[in-house]
């Protein structure tokens, strides 16, 4: 892969491209070729650092020409590492991450809408909207891409008031295969624009999103509600809680060591904890009301509930997951949940394979079960997706971090759908043919035929244009 930096200028080993280019023989290359999890270990022949969609489109063509592979980096948050490729070449986005609040270019609902380039990171996104009452309902660390995250889904702390990421998705601006650039909204592309949703970067390379915003509030209550005894009780009562609780309160329940935060007391860290995050928008009197009973689970150890503002209870997990650490999730939805459920979990949050592992529990419901828009995200009946988050340090280790996670998320099958989330999907190379029912899948191999034939964007949970399903396509995720 050297001979491409051994015969280029600078700069000028692609034709068109004004952006930067990092080959293995540039200093700075380890640096450009390192994302979020730490694990991932890939060598590309060529990073292209894109200043735009026009840059976009001429690392495209070259890869095309050249006949290297293609990858694509957004926020390069994915846990499994497809925004790096052995031997290929990284479109990267990291440089274009402009956030425009459009006010002149209202939905047809009157919201307001706000564009957003294609390396943006949800912080970026939350610093633009939040100050001025607006938000686009997002993921809950903020370093990860806004790209990334719209085109799996995205959950996250609104998502039962304002539905998923990609619910507030309206148009797109696109670089497909052969390096042509596209718009797509619901009017001019209803089809792409459904498969964007939900089905991943398989289609194209998106340098700019569209979405409606929704008015809120700068603050709201939000915290975490942590209980380090009568886990059972606790999680049944939580159970219960979620059944009919409003659509103004999200829950994301945490099953993990008690970590070493400002507020947690000291003899309970490191010790099996339920840590229970909560965010309730809307009027302040209500919006407390409403979440009281999440506080009277049993009786917490610590509760850091309050009126605060939103943007900052954006990045409060921000710090439990840091850059370069060794990660592996995978997930299951469960439809319904049920007392063997919660006694598995349980189970599992007192086996945990590494002290900083997680089990995460996303409510759904709400707007998530009623979207404004089509797409093709799978999980809108299901109660929540269970997440199993490993992280750990030494590389000695990642085989047996791995196994443990795979093996636990196994027995939480009989409880699923038999289907994870595209987006905490760990391994490599796996089809999206288990990701979606069969309907859903053949649709959007339809639209993968229609913008992507030869299947350039293939590293990420692969949608294949034609022909039989690779052998991990029979791999139910989990």
């Amino acid at each position: 892969m050297d001979a491409f930096a051994a015969t280029r200028g600078p700069n000028s080993l692609i034709e068109g491209f004004a952006g930067t280019i990092t080959t293995p023989v540039d200093a700075n290359y380890p640096a450009a070729r390192a994302i979020w999890n730490g694990q991932v270990d890939r060598r590309p022949a060529v990073i292209a650092t894109c200043r735009d969609a026009g840059d976009v489109a001429a690392a495209v063509r070259f890869a095309r020409r050249e006949g290297l592979p293609v990858a694509v980096r957004g926020g390069g948050h994915h846990v499994a590492g497809h925004s790096l490729c052995d031997g290929g070449l990284v479109v990267d986005l990291s440089a274009m991450r402009g956030v425009a609040v459009d006010a002149a270019a209202a939905e047809s609902d009157g919201n307001t809408s706000v564009l957003v380039d294609g390396g943006a990171r949800l912080g970026d996104l939350d610093r633009a909207t939040l100050g001025t009452g607006l938000l686009v309902p997002s993921g809950i660390v903020t370093d990860t891409g806004v790209g990334g995250l719209t085109l799996g889904g995205g959950v996250g702390w609104m998502m039962r008031r304002f539905g998923l990421t990609c619910d507030s998705l309206t148009a797109v601006e696109m670089i497909a295969a052969d390096g042509t650039r596209l718009v797509a909204d619901d009017r001019t592309d209803p089809e792409l624009l459904w498969a964007l949703r939900g089905g991943g970067g398989n289609f194209g390379v998106v340098t700019r999103f569209r979405f409606r915003t929704h008015r809120i509030a700068p603050a709201v209550v939000a915290g975490f509600v942590v209980y380090d005894r009568g886990h059972r009780a606790v999680l049944r009562r939580l159970f219960e809680y979620q059944i009919e609780s409003p659509r103004s309160v999200t829950t994301i329940a945490f099953l993990r060591l008690a970590p070493p935060l400002p507020w947690m007391p000291p003899d309970v860290v490191g010790r099996p904890v339920i840590m229970l995050g909560v965010v309730a928008t809307g009027d302040p009197e209500a919006a407390f009301a409403a979440v009281a009973p999440l506080r009277r689970l049993g009786t917490p150890c610590a509760d850091t509930v309050a009126g605060r503002p939103f943007l900052g209870h954006q990045a409060a997990i921000d710090a439990a997951n840091p850059k370069g650490r060794r990660y592996y999730w995978s997930s299951q939805y469960v439809a319904t949940v049920s007392e063997e459920l919660g006694e598995r979990l349980l189970a599992h949050a007192h086996e945990l394979s590494a002290p900083a592992s997680l089990i995460a529990l996303f409510q759904l419901g709400g707007a998530t079960a009623d979207p404004p828009v089509a797409s093709c995200v799978p999980f809108r009946a299901a109660s929540l997706p269970v997440t199993y988050g490993s992280q750990w340090v030494d590389p000695a280790e990642d085989d047996h971090h791995r196994a443990w996670t795979r093996a636990a998320v196994a027995e939480l099958v009989p409880h699923g759908l038999g289907r994870g989330y595209v987006n905490f999907e760990g391994d490599r190379g796996t089809s999206a043919a288990a990701a979606f029912d069969a309907a859903a899948y053949a649709r959007l191999r339809v639209v993968k035929r229609a913008y992507d034939p030869e299947n350039v964007f293939h590293h990420n949970v692969n949608i294949t244009p034609d022909g039989p399903e690779s052998p991990d396509s029979e791999r139910r995720l989990a």
